[in-house]
């Protein structure tokens, strides 16, 4: 994915040289028969399985099919209604023509049929209709029938000062899709982010373990020789269990470390959703790459482009402002108009409603208007402004927060990109001076109080530098969280 920190120097070239060489060749081989893991493999895995990203992907499908449906509400919609039989044979009170009340038999059916046609209208809230409707009467007791029908009926209903709610939802719904696109890609960045700590951990355990292994082999040669040197007469009997005591503690490191590897494999798998755990795996330390140079700017606008917070802000507000719109609406007046032409008659032959109906029109007005209402309408727009208030403040304090970790990453990034070289220099130092102590003390040159010294400080320099590494790649891929990008320039 990256390429090495190469230069001229032939200093550091002989360090690329015995970083390889610990790291790839050492490492793999004395764990012989294992599989070589990169971090490269873990992030494909994650971006592949992990359930947080498959999660997102579906809150995309979802966003995506709500404005389907608004969509789909403002084109034309065709249905048919039908009432088919409506008998009734019951007792029921017949008003008399001199006003009494007489109970009698009744055997009837009522049936009807209705075609039907609308049409939403997002900018005035409205509806556009067409209707055809037929309805026939039977009154079995007098063997009589009749029809009433429209052959066609077209008009229109709109609504006055009222709330349309066709055009918030779809300012509302068509930020909502973008919002959740961003969400998916910046899960797929979290994922990665958290693999990245997940890997690493796993890398810091074999490299923990190695450490162990390799001291507890030195300190079993240590042993032998010391053993010698006792007999002879040329060491101390304290020089010689300081020794052995550093042999058991060296297997006391090994066992714990290789719980610990076992673990942190465990938690890395478990995150990727595998159920199976592989054993024999040995994590690679991934390369250093070329030196990345970051332009705030330029990361404060990508954030403001990519992050999913920015969107789901302004979403916010919008649906603050609805709620303002809404509640003025429905405290205020509120008036709708009605407006049907078309043909219509009733009669006992059915012919003649399609061939001589009578024209049809009719128009209807209606208002609502509230005289008083002790201060509802002030208090409840009131709260729906301050709900808008609070939010906006809110926003303000979580952009500047999103801000302020997007500049502790840079910061923290451009440290540990330098600190790295530093790091590995170190490293590649503790280690030379540990093989020259080592030696010293097989001559008998040092005292075992030096050569701890210097063991120690190569274990805890190779820890430093994969510590650092943690840091660096953890911080990039944090950066890329923070951001929504996968590029830095």
């Amino acid at each position: 994915m990256h390429s090495f920190f190469w230069t001229n120097n032939p200093k550091h070239m002989k360090s690329n040289t015995l970083y390889i060489a610990i790291f790839f060749f050492i490492g793999i081989s004395s764990l012989g028969g294992q599989s070589s893991l990169t971090l490269e493999d873990i992030l494909s895995e994650a971006r592949d399985n992990a359930l947080s990203v498959q999660n997102a992907k579906m809150d995309v499908e979802i966003a995506a099919s709500q404005l389907n449906l608004l969509k789909a509400e403002l084109k034309p919609n065709l249905g048919l209604d039908l009432l088919l039989p409506n008998f009734i044979n019951t007792s029921a009170q017949v008003t008399q023509p001199d006003g009494s009340i007489a109970f009698q038999q009744v055997t009837q059916n009522n049936s009807s049929i209705s075609l039907f046609a609308n049409q939403n209208i997002s900018a005035t809230g409205g509806q556009l209709f067409v209707q055809s409707d037929l309805q026939r009467f039977d009154d079995f007791s007098t063997d009589a029938k009749q029809y009433n029908g429209v052959p066609i009926r077209i008009g229109f209903i709109q609504p006055l000062f009222g709330f349309n709610r066709f055009k918030w939802s779809k300012k509302i719904l068509t930020v909502l899709q973008e919002e959740s696109a961003n969400t998916y890609h910046i899960a797929v960045e979290n994922v990665q982010w958290r693999a990245t700590n997940l890997y690493f951990n796993v890398l810091l355990a074999q490299a923990n373990q190695e450490i162990a292994t390799t001291n507890k082999g030195v300190n079993e040669k240590l042993v032998e020789i010391t053993k010698e040197r006792f007999e002879l007469g040329k060491t101390s009997r304290d020089e010689l269990l300081q020794i052995e005591m550093s042999l058991k503690s060296a297997i006391l490191s090994e066992n714990q470390a290789k719980n610990e590897v076992e673990q942190s494999l465990r938690l890395m798998y478990t995150f990727l959703g595998n159920t199976t755990i592989p054993t024999n795996i040995t994590c690679t330390v991934p390369k250093l790459p070329n030196p990345i140079q970051l332009d705030e700017s330029t990361l404060l606008n990508k954030m403001v482009e990519n992050r999913p917070e920015i969107l789901r802000y302004q979403r916010e507000l919008i649906e603050s402002e609805r709620d303002i719109a809404q509640t003025k609406a429905q405290y205020g007046i509120s008036a709708e108009l009605f407006a049907g032409f078309g043909f219509a008659r009733g009669s006992e032959n059915i012919d003649e409603i399609y061939n001589n109906p009578f024209d049809e029109q009719q128009v209807r007005f209606s208002v609502s208007l509230p005289l008083v209402d002790w201060g509802q309408r002030r208090e409840a727009v009131k709260i729906t402004q301050l709900r808008k208030a609070s939010i906006q403040n809110r926003v303000h304090q979580e952009t500047l927060e999103l801000e302020n970790r997007v500049r502790t990453g840079i910061a923290q990034f451009e440290q540990i990109q330098s600190d790295l070289i530093l790091l590995q220099e170190i490293k590649e130092v503790a280690e030379e001076r540990f093989e020259i102590s080592n030696q010293r003390y097989t001559l008998g040159n040092i005292s075992i109080t030096d050569l701890t010294l210097a063991q120690r400080e190569k274990d805890q320099t190779l820890r430093d530098f994969i510590r650092a590494l943690r840091v660096y790649w953890s911080t990039y891929y944090e950066l890329r969280t923070l951001c929504g990008t996968t590029t830095f320039n």
